[in-house]
């Protein structure tokens, strides 16, 4: 994966700044920019009926860089909700296996990105720099290219988010948070129901400065 050395020193610099840190969490009203990757780890669409008869197929979202925001808003000293919103610029693949002959496959490419949104209840347990959060969320399928022959209101999926973070506080007024966050939900792009939907488990990694208002 493209941008898997990247995300894997900015996690591994996570735990060691929240390791070397006192184990204190504390909820606060926060604006969190953040930057990071997504991955795909389920394919859109599979199987043997492509083009090329007989030969297998996958349909799949290609890594790409994360942007977006979150606004945290805290309801206790380690409860909060936090809503989110990121874009990814991930376009789609098909490649067909044996396409050209044995062992050599053909595949095509097209531009597109992914909108994710969400709003969550984010837990902090006592005394650690860990939070986990989990919440309804969407996500919009988009570009001309990739979807531009698909009805856009199939394109809109309804689900859950999961996962967690870490917050590291690098020096007394600058954090860092580091968060892994998987999206779960059903895609069926032509509407037509039934066997043709597909589980769908979207990952974000990301690191975010977050910017405190009124921290107590």
């Amino acid at each position: 994966m493209v941008y898997s050395p990247f995300v894997r020193r900015l996690t591994v610099a996570g735990f060691l700044c929240g390791a070397a840190l006192p184990a204190h969490a504390q909820n606060r009203t926060e604006f969190t920019p953040f930057v990071g990757s997504y991955y795909h780890t389920t394919h859109i669409s599979d199987g043997s009926s492509g083009p090329f008869a007989g030969n297998k197929f996958t349909f799949d979202q290609t890594n790409a860089i994360a942007v977006g925001a979150r606004f945290t808003l805290p309801i206790g000293d380690r409860i909060g909700i936090e809503g989110e919103f990121a874009y990814a610029p991930s376009g789609v693949r098909f490649t067909e296996q044996d396409a050209l002959g044995s062992g050599v496959d053909g595949g095509l490419a097209a531009d597109g990105y992914l909108l994710f949104g969400s709003l969550r209840a984010v837990l902090s347990p006592r005394r650690s720099n860990l939070f986990f959060l989990l919440g309804p969320a969407v996500v919009k399928r988009g570009g001309d290219d990739a979807w531009g022959g698909f009805d856009s209101g199939d394109l809109v999926d309804f689900g859950g988010v999961g996962g967690f973070g870490i917050r590291a506080n690098v020096t007394p007024r600058f954090r860092l948070n580091f968060t892994a966050e998987t999206y779960l939900y059903s895609l069926d792009p032509d509407g037509s129901g039934g066997n043709d939907s597909k589980f769908q488990a979207d990952v974000l990694v990301t690191v975010g400065v977050p910017i405190s208002f009124g921290a107590r």
